[in-house]
């Protein structure tokens, strides 16, 4: 973790304490945008965190990005700032230039038509539940080529789409986007090699969630201080302590394996921590949002209580860039990958390289 990281996640949570509270979450999913909390953002240097120093970014590292993404995810914050995050990141790697303002970031796998064009390239897509990509001024997109192609990644102008405006569970915009024979100038598409931008993508989920986690484990204490039933606080009943326990053990969990998956960034074995890390997340999501409600009971299920901003992101993020069961055959396939040495020795490997590191 560079040095970056402390000042920035600090200055992050002053900011969304702020400006983000639960008003603004809510007007944001009746479909305003918020503005002056983007530029905020920007003026933090939030949505170039990824991008090297001689490309006008931070420089920061995987570990800085998910310190702040939980911060994010903690305040729920409606922004793309997962996606701006991941998108400049991989336009950096590619050697591509980055537009300014909101970034949108998707995976296309063989649904997309890619051909070969005068100038370029030449692309036609179908895509359903693209995260902010009406409000974007441009979309990233890393189009899957054959198994054995590198990703192609292509940024796509917002004039150069269409986007019908859509909305997930949590009511962030996620849109239906239409690409008809959209050519694509050389300029704005390269080979991403050595790069899984779909794993990025569920690390970016995975600090999300793990910081919705903390949120709700927040609010379910403070709701079982605050609740009496039977003449006292229903949080020192032994079933209810119990509850909570369950809910800090999936909250720390969930947050411990995105920091273990993003330490392990640029290592041989950064596949599998994401993929272990995207796992138990999902994992963590489900079981926590059906922890958070039974504590909270009617109340929590109300517009007016702020515990449903946090619980229906846990229940869309853990899908986002694949659910458990795909990460959990991704991650089976990492350790398949090494041969006939024991899984134990691999792990133990594995943790003693970043222990030393």
């Amino acid at each position: 973790m560079s040095d970056l990281a402390r000042p920035l996640a600090e200055a992050a949570e002053r900011l969304f304490a702020r400006r983000c509270g639960a008003e603004r979450v809510n007007a944001a999913e009746r479909g305003e945008w918020p503005q002056d909390l983007w530029h905020a953002v920007e003026e933090l240097g939030a949505a170039k965190l990824l991008v090297p120093e001689p490309r006008g970014g931070a420089g920061g590292d995987w570990q800085d990005a998910c310190a702040l993404l939980k911060k994010a995810g903690e305040h729920s914050v409606p922004l793309p700032l997962a996606e701006t995050l991941l998108a400049a990141a991989a336009l950096a790697r590619a050697g591509m230039e980055i537009p300014a303002g909101p970034l949108s970031f998707a995976c296309a796998g063989p649904q997309a038509r890619l051909e070969r064009g005068s100038r370029g390239w030449r692309l036609s897509a179908q895509l359903a539940g693209v995260p902010w990509g009406a409000q974007s001024t441009a979309l990233v997109l890393a189009l899957a080529r054959g198994e054995r192609e590198p990703p192609l990644l292509a940024c796509l102008p917002r004039a150069s789409f269409e986007a019908v405006p859509g909305r997930a569970l949590c009511g962030e915009p996620r849109d239906a986007v239409s690409l008809s024979a959209v050519e694509i100038a050389q300029q704005n598409a390269a080979v991403l090699d050595s790069v899984d931008a779909l794993a990025w993508g569920a690390l970016g989920r995975a600090a999300l969630i793990a910081g919705a986690l903390r949120r709700a484990l927040a609010l379910s204490v403070e709701f079982s201080r605050q609740r009496v039933q039977f003449g006292r606080p229903i949080g020192q009943f032994q079933a209810v302590q119990h509850h909570l326990a369950v809910l800090a053990e999936e909250t720390a969990a969930a947050n411990v394996a995105c920091d273990a998956a993003a330490g392990a960034c640029g290592t041989p074995w950064e596949l599998a921590c994401i993929a272990a890390a995207k796992t138990r997340a999902g994992e963590a999501a489900g079981i926590g949002a059906r922890i958070a409600h039974q504590i909270h009971g009617a109340m929590g299920i109300t517009c007016e209580h702020v515990l449903h901003q946090s619980t229906r992101r846990l229940l869309t993020w853990r899908d986002e860039y694949g659910a458990e069961a795909y990460w959990a055959r991704r991650l089976a396939e990492c350790f398949r990958s090494r041969g006939d040495a024991p899984l134990w020795s691999l792990v133990s490997a594995a943790t003693g390289r970043e222990a030393a590191a």
